[in-house]
């Protein structure tokens, strides 16, 4: 069973590729977080994923969340990996997700990374499309070889884009995270057509429709910017900044 947090697409895409190649049904955890199914046996020959993407050099904090949540029980002869989805680098946001994992007595097995294009936004533009199709190629590669090392049963940690100092930049960069992940930014122009889908993809139910306009009706989200890339019509921004910079969904997950 492969658990997965995605914003724009890139986790849920990978995710999909190592569900269909595994023989391992797919769930988005942000789901199972909102119904409150928190309890996970995985049998004998099954296999826990976790796939996520990195804020931060961090976890997300639905993610995290989850995480802290969750009661899992591994039977004999269980594997588990856990997957990070980045832009350049994950500082230690793979080991912070083992970590809570290993206070609930799981081993994880598998440890990777892959590097696929960015979608923050907030502090940068897009990459250009020739970068985004050398990205995606790539992280098909990467994801080939995943599959091989899990299937190989070659347990290791793999991932090999930590960055320098990932212990620091992850207590740093994560506490802004956590701190400045506010939502009074958020804005809404006359484009918006009422589509409701905002509303319906915010993982943490942030966003809700009134006057025919999204609202955004709690103080912090969790940035995933889903709402400001796949909005259809562009209607929605952050403060100013993102009215000039580019939009991005993983064009191979099927958003």
């Amino acid at each position: 069973m492969i658990f997965y947090f995605t914003g724009t697409g890139n986790s849920l895409y990978a995710a999909n590729t190592l569900g269909e190649a595994l023989g391992e049904e797919v769930h988005n955890l942000a789901e199972n977080l909102k119904r409150d199914e928190l309890k996970l046996t995985v049998g004998e020959g099954e296999i826990l994923g976790l796939v996520f993407p990195v804020y931060y050099y961090s976890l997300p904090t639905v993610v995290e969340e989850f995480l802290e949540k969750i009661a899992i029980i591994m039977e004999k002869g269980s594997r588990c990996f856990i997957l990070a989805t980045c832009g350049a680098t994950t500082g230690d946001a793979t080991k912070t997700a083992r970590d809570i994992l290993n206070k609930k007595g799981v081993s994880t097995d598998f440890v990777f990374s892959v590097e696929m294009p960015d979608n923050y936004i907030l502090l940068y533009d897009v990459q250009d499309k020739g970068k985004q199709e050398k990205m995606l190629i790539n992280s098909k590669d990467s994801l080939k070889r995943i599959i091989e090392i899990i299937k190989e049963d070659k347990k290791g940690d793999y991932n090999k884009i930590k960055g320098p100092m990932p212990g620091i930049m992850s207590l740093m960069a994560g506490a802004i995270y956590r701190r400045d992940r506010k939502t009074s930014k958020f804005n809404v122009s006359d484009r918006c057509t009422n589509c409701n889908l905002c509303q319906e993809i915010c993982p943490v139910d942030a966003i809700e429709m009134k006057e025919g306009k999204p609202i955004w009706i709690k103080d912090k989200c969790v940035h995933c910017l889903a709402c400001i890339h796949r909005c259809p019509v562009g209607a929605i921004q952050y403060g100013k900044k993102t009215e000039s910079r580019g939009r991005y969904i993983n064009p191979l997950s099927g958003l």
